[in-house]
């Protein structure tokens, strides 16, 4: 489905002088996170901090609106769309190609551009780059910039796109896709998309968590969910190599889910000392909704040719619930599938063998009964069935890069200092 930008020039355009108060933290794609301010700086005044100050600690959804009506766009962008809108039709791969596009389509022809955008771009978006410093680390909003060029790029990580008010357009696989307002799109990392929209009332939110991050905290969420479209693409996200589905999500607004959202955004860009243990949760609450929607309003893009009953997440469960015992032998005698055909899905799905999958689901159960329990080492290492003391030494370092006993020191002291 493609939309004409052109329809929404006349639409919106009456707000007089620039209201540069609130900055937000835009994603054109992202803004580079050594743009932000950190938290221990000192922050401008500005009305919405005031309105922050004033409702206290949760906003509802008119004051959360105030927040982005006083938010300064990137004045670039908004002139050059209204100048030539059709420059903004199709989504380019750089500055210098939208430069060009623009100076063909422009009637006046003669217009300076700046050699370089108001805001990076790149084909793809590290981790490093959006989670790297203490204060995030792993969770992060984003506000999509409107009216900047839609750049074709990917990314490290996990996004979900959220439109709070107004609309979009997703462009995927040589097609635009609109999206509404309490529309959803999950976007697995190593998809090449990009996001436009072009009205001064759109709120496009971009919800952003580490591929690791999913993978360590969601393994609870994805087991209470027996199957299903949004499951097995869940699963798919966890485990499958790189450059899997999206999905798009055509619901009405889910209020549960909006509210959600809000305080995820409060906590990561309004409050002055913030929580990642907070943040993760708030997380884990906007998948837990999202995997009781009604699949009829789900899209799949990208898909990519599987047929019938995904059956990874099955396998993967039963390595886990027998994690001290399973082989690749007993796993094929209870699916009735052959070890040799086994091996094929595993690596044809994850890009992993057999072996390495459980010796990662042994390491990841090891770390939590070193934190969560004061189980000796020598009882851990029975627990997940190694026999060989040193070889579980040599796999846990390789892992996490200490070994247990400095392991269970360090990252309990660190869980500490979060909650706090």
């Amino acid at each position: 489905m493609r939309i004409s930008a052109g329809s929404r020039i006349e639409q919106k355009w009456t707000k007089g002088a620039e209201k540069a108060v609130f900055s937000l933290y835009l994603f054109c794609p992202f803004r580079r996170r050594h743009d932000i301010i950190e938290p221990q700086q000192e922050r401008p005044e500005g009305a919405a901090a005031n309105k922050k100050r004033e409702l206290g600690k949760h906003m509802d959804r008119e004051a959360f609106l105030t927040l982005f009506d006083e938010a300064e766009d990137i004045d670039l962008y908004r002139k050059l769309y209204f100048c030539c809108p059709a420059a903004f039709e199709e989504p380019v791969a750089s500055w210098e190609e939208f430069c060009t596009r623009f100076r063909e389509l422009d009637g006046e022809g003669d217009r300076e551009l700046p050699d370089a955008p108001p805001t990076p771009i790149a084909a793809l978006f590290t981790e490093e780059e959006y989670f790297s410093r203490e204060t995030w680390g792993e969770v992060n909003v984003i506000t999509n910039a409107r009216y900047c060029p839609a750049f074709l790029h990917k990314l490290e990580f996990i996004k979900i796109i959220y439109v709070f008010r107004g609309s979009c357009r997703f462009y995927i696989d040589g097609k635009w896709l609109r999206m509404t307002e309490g529309n959803a799109c999950i976007v697995a990392p190593e998809v090449e998309q990009t996001v436009f929209s072009c009205a001064d009332e759109d709120i496009v939110l971009n919800l952003l968590i580490r591929r690791s991050t999913f993978a360590e905290s969601f393994w609870d969420l994805l087991e209470t969910k027996d199957g299903g479209v949004i499951a097995d693409f869940f699963w798919k996200m966890l485990y499958h190599k790189p450059g899997g589905e999206v999905l798009l999500f055509s619901s009405r607004p889910d209020v549960l889910l909006e509210e959600s959202v809000m305080e995820l955004y409060e906590e990561a860009l309004l409050q002055p000392v913030k929580s990642r243990l907070v943040m993760k949760s708030m997380m884990m609450s906007i998948f837990a909704y999202i995997l009781r929607w009604d699949e009829k309003d789900v899209v799949r893009l990208k898909k990519k040719g599987d047929k019938g009953e995904y059956l990874l997440a099955k396998y993967l469960l039963y390595m886990k619930a027998n994690l001290e015992s399973v082989s690749l032998a007993s796993l094929a005698r209870e699916f009735y599938v052959s070890e040799g055909y086994l091996s094929r899905y595993f690596h044809r799905e994850t890009g992993s063998t057999f072996s390495h999958l459980l010796m990662e689901m042994k390491m990841k159960r090891a770390a939590e009964l070193l934190l969560k329990t004061e189980c000796s080492i020598e009882k851990i290492v029975a627990l997940i069935g190694y026999t060989d003391q040193s070889n579980f030494f040599r796999n846990f370092k390789a892992i996490y890069g200490m070994t247990p006993l400095v392991y269970r020191k360090k990252q309990g002291q660190a869980d500490f200092m979060r909650v706090l």
